[in-house]
């Protein structure tokens, strides 16, 4: 889908300059949601128990899919399209309501079923109370379309924070209050709501009735195609869950749900707004054989020496991390971490496949690459179940290594994006650099020092080895001054090329 007819609501702007500054800004913005959601995460972790986190997990894992057909991918299809009037965007907000609010009564209609799923009559109020976050999210989805076709991302963090700072409030005001797990269930409603309202309040758009003359059809069949890739993209990512759930019950999963917190909230902060500046940037520049190259590596440095080697320090830290951020009863988060984080380098390099199958406009090849990979993913992590929490996070792992060589693979396959030389950035960045990172930061856990002290000493060692490797090796040099070129037009202090 190239374009739909109508008037232009994007501003001409520089792509280039946009595009580092919306990217350096959202990075820079993310590190405050960064240290807030670890904040909930160390807060909460002390006032309730495993089998919280896991009946909560219990009953995300299988209605998240909801969250989905809500969105039915109308809201990527609205950002890549070149040009978007005022009466098809609001056909569309009246579409993302309507089919938020069916899947809002949807999920509360089947919420017996996913208690006889788990055996746990107790999780029916649950699903009830989190059903009604489809019906919010479907009102803000093109409130939020429109930010981001103006590329106001300062708005939209702005509406990200706000959410995520009333969501942690409610949730250990009412964790200190004895809620148990509604606290983490008043989280997610809380979220949903103020993000709802901020969104429709820092945009432009003002929907008014539906227009029969202004089709969305185009939209839908884009959407329709995003929807299938992407639901069979949530069932692999989220069998893990549900096979723990079934076989070892609500605290084991806990356990695993927490491990994958850690994991997910850097790279959440990460992948998400990075996505919301990658795609309608790339889509831009489809056309532009050289350029679109360009950016695309430049994207892909972000996960190569910032997000990946974060998550491989921290598996080979594992331990005393866990133990300062969670706790010492918490003991058992801290092998599950390790290996979730392993994968995660690997789920910081694949993004980049996602962003070139939109920005093209190819989401049914990704659904047919995932057709066949995504049977073996989840063969992967059912195989490690035997082995509890652990034995389904090996899974997880190399489930991931396997999805990011073939969806590399495949994009360049069915796009003729030349993707060689992102193959040699990621492969040299995680063996030559995150991997001896995690390496060196490990001996640290062998002094007999308290745990805070053993991250210091791990980070300090994998620090030290990047600036030497950095000193040694000429490849490694140009890829830093590029990313420290990066950060400098994020921060307005040089001019994009």
């Amino acid at each position: 889908m190239s374009s739909a007819p109508g008037t232009s609501t994007s501003p001409r702007v520089d792509l280039a300059r946009s595009a580092a500054r919306g990217g350096g800004g959202t990075l820079l913005s993310q590190a405050l949601r960064l240290v807030l959601q670890l904040g909930s995460v160390v807060v909460l972790a002390r006032l309730l128990d495993p089998a919280a986190f896991g009946l909560v997990a219990m009953v995300t894992s299988i209605i998240g899919v909801a969250e989905l057909v809500r969105d039915f991918g109308l809201s990527t299809a609205a950002t890549r399209v070149k040009e978007l009037d005022q009466d098809q965007q609001t056909n569309l907000f009246w579409t993302n309501t309507a089919l938020g609010l069916g899947c809002s009564v949807v999920a509360a209609a089947l919420s017996p079923l996913v208690a006889a799923v788990y055996d746990r009559t107790e999780l029916v109020p649950v699903v009830l109370a989190l059903s009604a976050v489809f019906t919010l999210n479907g009102v803000s989805t093109q409130f939020r379309v429109d930010l981001t076709r103006q590329l106001r991302f300062g708005r939209l963090i702005v509406v990200d924070v706000a959410g995520q700072v009333a969501g942690i409030a409610v949730a250990i005001t009412a964790a200190v209050l004895g809620a148990g797990l509604w606290a983490l269930v008043a989280q997610q409603l809380t979220t949903a709501v103020v993000g709802c309202a901020g969104a429709a309040a820092l945009s432009g758009f003002r929907p008014g009735l539906p227009h029969r003359r202004s089709s969305v059809r185009p939209f839908l069949h884009f959407g329709g195609r995003l929807l299938a890739t992407s639901s069979l993209w949530y069932a692999t990512k989220n069998v893990d869950n549900v096979v723990l759930g079934v076989v070892a019950g609500p605290a084991p999963l806990g356990v695993y749900a927490r491990a994958y917190q850690l994991l997910m909230t850097p790279l959440n902060q990460l992948n998400a707004p990075l996505t919301r500046v990658a795609v309608p940037v790339l889509s831009a520049v489809q056309d532009d054989g050289p350029r679109y190259e360009r950016y695309l590596r430049t994207a892909q440095l972000t996960g190569c020496y910032v997000t990946a080697p974060v998550l491989a320090v921290a598996a080979a830290l594992a331990s005393p991390v866990v133990e300062v951020l969670l706790g010492r009863e918490w003991h058992a988060v801290a092998p599950v971490f390790a290996a979730l984080a392993v994968g995660g380098v690997f789920r910081a390099v694949s993004q980049l496949a996602f962003w070139i199958y939109v920005s093209q406009g190819r989401p049914g090849a990704q659904f047919r690459m995932l057709l066949v990979t995504a049977p073996v993913m989840v063969a992967l992590m059912v195989a490690g179940s035997p082995w509890g929490a652990v034995g389904v996070a090996v899974g997880h792992s190399a489930a991931h290594f396997l999805y990011w060589a073939v969806s590399l693979w495949h994009v360049g396959r069915v796009t003729g994006v030349p993707v060689g030389p992102l193959f040699t950035t990621a492969s040299r960045a995680v063996l030559v650099v995150s991997l001896p990172m995690a390496v060196v930061a490990s001996t640290a856990t062998l002094l007999p020092i308290a745990a805070v002290l053993q991250i210091v000493a791990g980070v300090a060692l994998a620090v030290l080895y990047a600036v030497v490797a950095a000193l040694v090796l000429p490849w490694l040099r140009r890829d830093a001054v590029a990313v420290g070129e990066l950060v400098r037009r994020a921060t307005g202090r040089a001019r994009p090329a």
